[in-house]
């Protein structure tokens, strides 16, 4: 049950970071790279609708995609002290 606590911390750290990170970069990203598919007329609420769809996904994948860079992480980090312990003890 420990080594599970575990790896769930591991993922949830991860994907905050994730999201975190998202949530700084896709705004500037989503400026650079897509044009809104509405017109940018007097009325803007649509086009703020549509941005902060935009954000939300964008977070969205940022939270999964550092959940999943999470269990790698952890899963490798796990193996690795494994592997050291393994040698450390003498084999007869």
């Amino acid at each position: 049950m420990k080594s599970v606590l575990k790896y769930l911390q591991t993922i949830l750290a991860w994907a905050f970071v994730g999201a975190v990170l998202m949530t700084i970069i896709a705004p500037s990203v989503s400026r650079l790279l897509i044009s809104a598919p509405v017109s940018f007329g007097v009325n803007c609420e649509p086009a703020a609708n549509w941005s902060m769809m935009a954000l939300i996904r964008s977070q969205v994948v940022g939270l999964v995609l550092g959940g999943l860079t999470g269990v790698f992480a952890s899963v490798y980090f796990r193996l690795q002290q494994k592997k050291k312990s393994q040698g450390d003890t003498p084999s007869v």
